[in-house]
């Protein structure tokens, strides 16, 4: 018998990319997960994760859950800060920040109940300066800043709130970018020391290992995984 079984998790974002590949190693390992996607994916519960009412619809719907994964993003567009429109701005963070926050507010009360995790999904573009993305980089700075407050808040309740950087994930959204011509993987791969993208497989085995009892001590963490993008070439 597996060590998770009856653990539950609840993936947003879970109908694709990282996502749906956490979805995919968690229910692997034993646990029971509950999926939360705009889209109309078999199986996924249909949840905006921007409107909180939606969120908080859904979150009734649950008995408890140990971990929270709060994969659900958008990348924006990529025009230059002077020419992007407010509702660009707003949709953005609508979703990257506010979704993040609505998620753990909402569920918070089962956190507490069973001294769960919280894993959100921030970005190295939270560090680093991203011309054309200033939106997306704000929103996923703030995320970092969202997981360091409310790590500090809720550990008296026994929940931890982490969160993980990546780099340049192959995700299906990347995937398409590039077919399309707008990203170029070559010199996407060149940036990192490594000289290559991230998997979706390898960005959730990081998410899925920090939920782990090894890293109980651990909450507030932002936790770089880049392949040495952030080390500068």
């Amino acid at each position: 018998m597996s060590t998770h079984d009856g653990k539950v998790a609840v993936v947003t974002g879970g109908a694709s990319g990282i996502g749906q590949e956490t979805v995919r190693q968690l229910r692997q390992a034993g646990w029971t997960v509950v999926v939360w996607d705009r889209s109309d994916a078999e199986g996924a519960v249909p949840v905006d994760i921007a409107d909180y009412a939606s969120v908080e619809a859904a979150a009734g719907q649950l008995d408890g859950i140990d971990l929270l994964v709060n994969a659900a993003g958008i990348a924006g567009d990529r025009q230059p800060s002077a020419s992007k429109s407010p509702a660009e701005w707003d949709r953005v963070m609508a979703v990257n920040l506010n979704g993040s926050f609505y998620t753990m507010h909402a569920l918070y009360p089962h956190l507490k109940a069973r001294k769960g995790v919280v894993v959100n999904i921030a970005s190295i573009a939270g560090m680093m300066m991203a011309k054309g993305r200033v939106h997306y980089a704000v929103s996923k700075a703030a995320v970092m800043t969202l997981t360091r407050s409310l790590a500090n808040e809720w550990a008296a309740d026994g929940i931890r709130v982490v969160a993980i950087a990546p780099g340049y994930v192959k995700t299906p959204m990347i995937q398409r970018s590039i077919e399309a011509g707008e990203l170029d993987e070559a010199t996407m791969a060149a940036a990192h020391a490594m000289n290559r993208l991230a998997t979706t497989e390898e960005i959730a085995g990081a998410i899925i290992a920090l939920a782990q009892p090894p890293f109980q001590f651990m909450t507030g963490a932002i936790v770089t995984i880049d392949g040495g993008y952030t080390l500068g070439k």
